[in-house]
């Protein structure tokens, strides 16, 4: 009986011996998986972290599209584009051998009054202009950067078509003297709306 009952506590033990090792490897195994998607995420971090986009390329680039029933839609597209004097850039892509549907170009970068010279090319529209910004000829304006009353130093579009609405707004966010470059951030919204 003695021999029965050291069999059976002998058997006891090994099962949950055997049913500690299961549940250490398993916690061996999620903690081998969890670090390693950690380590991933953080890696993937670092990298876009340490590109910079280069010179008169797009700085920042924002266009989501306002889920809402099939007759409503607006599309919104925010960039920031860094130029230097004399550089250009298509806001929104233009099919090769049409007029720019949104190109901003920068002419000059004035020290005294601080502003840039630039010009802008909206399809065939013209743009206005904030008080706080001089316009020189059709589309052609000197900026300052933009302060805490953003309309005042902003170039901006707005047209009401029946059941679509336009608007751009284009406003200095930076300016390097000693670069002679400038960060141009430019907000496009084109909504439309079902009829009633």
């Amino acid at each position: 009986m003695s021999a029965r009952v050291a069999a059976t506590s002998m058997e006891t033990e090994l099962s949950v011996d055997f049913s500690y090792l299961i549940f250490l490897g398993v916690a061996v195994v999620a903690g081998f998986l969890g670090a390693s998607l950690i380590m991933k995420r953080t890696a993937m971090t670092a990298a876009a972290v340490k590109s910079s986009a280069p010179v008169g390329k797009i700085v920042y680039q924002d266009a989501p599209t306002v889920r809402v029933v099939d007759s409503q839609r607006v599309d919104r597209l925010r960039k920031v584009v860094r130029l230097k004097t004399g550089e250009q850039a298509d806001i929104i892509d233009t099919p090769n051998g049409l007029r720019p549907r949104l190109r901003v170009a920068i002419r000059s970068i004035d020290s005294n009054p601080e502003a840039v010279h630039l010009t802008v090319e909206f399809g065939d529209k013209s743009v206005s202009c904030g008080p706080a910004v001089r316009e020189l000829s059709a589309n052609e304006f000197s900026m300052p950067r933009a302060g805490r009353d953003e309309p005042r130093s902003s170039v901006f579009h707005y047209q009401e078509m029946g059941d679509a609405l336009e608007l751009m707004r284009l406003k200095i966010r930076n300016i390097d003297l000693i670069e002679q470059s400038a960060e141009v951030d430019v907000l496009y919204v084109n909504g439309r709306w079902p009829t009633a």
